[in-house]
């Protein structure tokens, strides 16, 4: 009954490979505008700064926004603005600004508030980044409703869906453009099977479904490129996807948070939904966006493979899995549903069991 929700949704095109810093040109792009303007929100925090790095260097990007309410946002963006490319950098200090910063923009980042300690669960992060993610989410309903909105922030099992209901609300709701980004488990995927194979990372494509977070992930090693993987190893890496950040994070020490990777992560995912918005059609990630069809039925959000367009997600897909990555995703499923009903209900009103949120 479970493997008829996971069947390969493949389009004619052929198998879709994943990884946003690979794609090519395969359309004319006269008519579609070749100059964006890019918000980051909380961009004075260690992944913004990184993210707002990366970002500078992007040839698509006129402007580069950077939003925070601490002081230090202006000093990054003075440093960045340093750096000579054609991607001018502005500043926006202050909730009485966020607006400005929203205004106009094509893409808005919310990213932030990661994880410290491996003691902090779901639930935890939830509460923590709640009021961030909730205020930039009613300043684009109201100052700019058809932005695409990329989430960033943990646990964005949670966020999606109440950005999602809050849009819903207020009557301008488009799934094509809210967006969970999960490109930093591919990443992770890609490295643990060329760890494990003798492979170059950089060569290797494992798509993911599932969430991004603890327990949520699965890495779909069956469908990686090339195929180098012996199938026992798979469980292997699966149980390396799962504690890989609190790895990290114990070896930073106190007040630690993995932030190097994820910025690049996000960065690459942007840079990908940029080429889609300048005419490019093959534009191909992993993203944790709502669900339709039969996936739908088993999970209404859930990360899958992506293909991006003008505005925003042009289709999801779901790949082949073999058995063993169906009982992980079956698994997943119970923590992602949690996720899930964590934050619809907080707009909605509907109360839920959180037991299991709890105990990751």
């Amino acid at each position: 009954m479970f493997l008829k929700f996971v069947v390969n949704s493949i389009t004619k095109h052929g198998h879709i490979l994943i990884n946003s810093k690979h794609f090519s040109v395969s359309s004319s792009q006269n008519s579609f505008k070749q100059s964006f303007t890019v918000t980051i929100l909380d961009g004075a925090h260690k992944i913004g700064r990184n993210v707002g790095l990366l970002l500078k260097q992007c040839p698509l990007i006129s402007e580069l926004r950077l939003y925070d309410t601490s002081d230090a946002v202006s000093v990054v963006a003075e440093d960045l603005s340093h750096i000579d490319t054609r991607t001018k950098v502005k500043s926006f200090c202050g909730l009485s600004v966020l607006k400005h910063s929203i205004l106009n923009s094509d893409i808005v980042i919310s990213l932030g508030g990661c994880r410290e300690k491996i003691s902090e669960t779901s639930k935890y992060l939830f509460e923590r980044n709640l009021d961030d993610i909730r205020t930039m989410a009613m300043h684009c309903i109201e100052f700019n409703p058809r932005v695409i909105f990329c989430i960033a922030k943990p646990p964005i099992e949670a966020f999606v869906p109440l950005v999602s209901e809050e849009y819903k609300k207020a009557g301008v709701y488009d799934p094509r453009k809210i967006i969970g980004i999960a490109s930093v488990g591919c990443m992770r995927a890609n490295y643990y099977i060329g760890l494990i194979a003798g492979q170059d990372a950089s060569n290797i494509r494992c798509p993911i479904v599932g969430g991004l977070s603890k327990n949520c992930l699965v890495a779909c090693i069956s469908q990686s490129r090339p195929e180098k993987v012996h199938p026992q190893h798979h469980k292997m890496i699966q149980d390396s996807l799962a504690i890989c950040e609190d790895e990290v994070i114990k070896l930073y020490g106190h007040n630690g948070t993995v932030c190097l990777s994820p910025a690049l992560a996000i960065s690459r995912f942007v840079n990908a939904q940029l080429k889609a918005l300048s005419g490019e059609t093959n534009c191909v990630d992993c993203a944790f966006v709502k669900q339709t069809a039969h996936i739908g039925q088993f999970l209404p959000y859930m990360t899958s493979i992506v293909r991006l367009g003008r505005h925003g997600i042009l289709s999801s897909h779901m790949p082949k899995i073999n058995g063993f990555e169906a009982h992980c995703l079956k698994r997943a499923s119970l923590y992602i549903k949690e996720c899930i009903a964590m934050g619809e209900s907080f707009v909605t009103g509907e109360q839920t069991d959180a037991k299991l949120v709890n105990k990751y």
